[in-house]
């Protein structure tokens, strides 16, 4: 139901357009929601806070639909106007290339760039913008990436969300930037494999303030619409806070993400390394410096108590129908950059790695193989030598279509393979579900931050 609710919001938003009053932007169009056309023609969603002084300016920030999208998308799965951003304008354009059906696509282009650089050339006419911030989803979130590279100086962070990357050719100059990758692990659109791709990518490109959000048992809708956790208006607040200036800004950017609204998939990463900044951040204020010192004290002890919770991993490692055997990747997914964590990570993480390795070359048979008798073998095989790797819990692309291989009676499996799925499969099933539970159950005693 998640997804089909998902689906159709998707749909709704995007032709949610035609709704709302046509004014040209400036200073005194604020409160409202409303749409414009840039100087090149692109047409394109805008808001303007009550909050906002000409004298003062505010934040920029663009909101990228996805392939076959439109503006209507950000307006329709961003909460614009209430709680999402409410002090920064917000803009959300149609890509440059029309579907001919009322939808729009992006590509890694100069052409594309200079199609929404001319609306940021507009904007920066008629509003006095202090930083500039871009969410993308899907093909809007590669679009994310190329257009922060090839623009550095005058694009301040970006959160992209569930997609790969564009590498453009100045990736990896614009040191400054804070940069969010942020993927749902059960993604069946543009798997969590490529949003793994794009923070290496980043990782090995230098990039100091970087952060990925590794959203558990989540598709690949957007989230903030969706879910009682804020998930891209809080990474939008960590983008802000590790860049920011300004110091009262620094306070809002940190309060917003440390407000906890749902303690069990809390971005406790995010506000670690965030308070991390702050308390070295010279001209920080004392007070919001201690309460970031108690906040890094808080999160870390939350770390330990995951640690704890996997005291009884066996070691050396082997397969268990216990909670620990998606516990454990999971916290380190979460938790990663915090020091219990790290500490952790030094045994563990190796071991998870080698478990890609395992599992990988069985995953490639097993998508790429027309043979169902070979594809459903090479199935029971990842998970049987790889079940700690991040394709093998996925339920749409692997374990479903692995479980109704199995329960179709018109397919000749080998028999050494049902044998063997049927002594793993079902266990493996349960230890995940019992994973969240006990995942949960850890963030849920996280001290106030």
């Amino acid at each position: 139901m998640r997804w089909i609710a998902g689906a159709l919001l998707f749909l709704t938003a995007t032709a949610a357009a035609g709704d709302i009053q046509q004014k040209e932007p400036g200073p005194k169009a604020k409160g409202k929601r409303y749409e414009w056309k840039a100087s090149n023609g692109g047409l394109y969603l805008y808001y303007v806070p009550k909050s906002y002084d000409p004298d003062k300016g505010a934040n920029l920030v663009f909101l990228l639909h996805g392939s076959n999208g439109s503006r209507g998308w950000g307006f329709g799965n961003c909460p614009v106007g209430k709680e999402f951003r409410r002090d920064d304008i917000i803009v959300s354009p149609d890509g440059s290339q029309s579907n001919g059906k009322g939808g729009y696509n992006r590509e890694p282009s100069e052409k594309e760039l200079e199609y929404l650089h001319t609306l940021h050339a507009d904007l920066k006419k008629v509003f006095r913008i202090r930083q500039t911030f871009l969410y993308g989803h899907s093909q809007g979130s590669y679009f994310c990436h190329y257009y922060a590279a090839a623009y550095p100086q005058e694009v301040d962070g970006i959160v992209a969300m569930a997609s790969g990357l564009w590498e453009h050719p100045n990736f990896g100059q614009a040191k400054h930037q804070a940069i969010v990758v942020m993927h749902g692990t059960y993604d069946p659109v543009v798997p969590y494999g490529a949003g793994v791709y794009a923070y290496r990518k980043c990782r090995e490109a230098g990039y100091p303030k970087l952060h990925f959000r590794s959203l558990e048992g989540w598709n690949h809708w957007p989230t903030d619409y969706n879910s009682k956790v804020p998930h891209t208006a809080q990474q939008l607040a960590w983008c802000e806070g590790m860049t920011t200036k300004d110091m009262e800004r620094l306070k809002v950017s940190f309060e917003f993400l440390a407000t906890v609204k749902a303690r069990e998939r809390h971005d406790y990463a995010g506000v670690y390394s965030l308070a991390k900044h702050i308390a070295s951040l010279e001209g920080a204020p004392d007070a919001l410096r201690t309460r970031a010192e108690r906040a890094m004290k808080t999160v870390n002890a939350g770390a330990k108590a995951h640690v704890a919770a996997l005291r009884n991993v066996p070691d050396p490692l082997r397969f268990e129908k216990k909670p620990w055997v998606g516990h454990l990747p999971m916290f380190l997914r979460a938790y990663r950059g915090v020091p219990a964590r790290e500490e952790f990570a030094k045994k563990w993480e190796p071991v998870v790695n080698q478990h890609a390795e395992a599992a990988v070359p069985h995953l490639r048979v097993f998508f790429r193989t027309k043979d169902p008798a070979e594809a459903f073998a090479a199935g029971v095989e990842a998970i049987k030598f790889g079940f700690l790797h991040y394709e093998c819990i996925d339920p749409e692309t692997f374990r479903n279509p692995l479980r109704k291989m199995r329960a179709d009676k018109q397919l000749k499996l080998p028999k050494d393979a049902l044998k063997a799925y049927d002594a793993i499969a079902p266990d493996f099933e349960k230890a995940l579900k019992d994973a969240f539970r006990s995942f949960d159950a850890v963030n849920r005693k996280v001290g106030k931050l």
